[in-house]
């Protein structure tokens, strides 16, 4: 199981997309947990934020509270999944991650993925790129991967 290389169906990646777009409403951010099966990194199915934690979207940046990560685990141990990576969008094209996404890895634990689509998922809906790609270190400390020379994600 290759930890640099995600893939995700283009049916998919454009069905997220879309979800996110129509969850910001274009003025404000969203995002998913994107999960595969325990034993692959084909990322096969997501859920957003705001259906674990409903206020999360509520200021404008993401605000998600602990109490969203119970449905997440139950819905992991229930589907056989776990979390390879989140997702979530920026307003312009800056895909680098705030003081806030540094400080605060939405799943704490080296070698988790996070990316930032930009603009507000408002394009590029098939597309790959412009994505920021952030492999988490620990301790706080990330990697910006480049894409194709450090991470690949790639659709099926």
């Amino acid at each position: 199981m290759d930890r640099n290389c995600l893939t995700i169906s283009r049916w998919l990646w454009r069905k997220l997309i879309l979800d996110l777009r129509r969850r910001g409403r274009g003025r404000r951010e969203s995002g998913a947990f994107l999960l595969a099966p325990a034993d692959r990194t084909r990322i096969d199915l997501y859920i957003c934020y705001d259906d674990l934690d409903p206020k999360c979207l509520d200021s404008g940046i993401i605000v998600f509270r602990g109490s969203g990560y119970v449905p997440l685990w139950e819905l992991c141990l229930k589907t056989h999944h776990k979390v390879v990576a989140d997702v979530h969008t920026h307003p312009g094209r800056w895909t680098e991650q705030s003081g806030s996404d540094q400080t605060h890895p939405m799943v704490g634990v080296a070698g988790h993925l996070a990316l930032i689509v930009p603009h507000f998922a408002r394009e590029n809906v098939g597309s790959l790129r412009g994505v920021g790609v952030h492999r988490y270190l620990g301790n706080h400390q990330w990697h910006a991967a480049k894409a194709r020379a450090d991470f690949a994600l790639s659709f099926l």
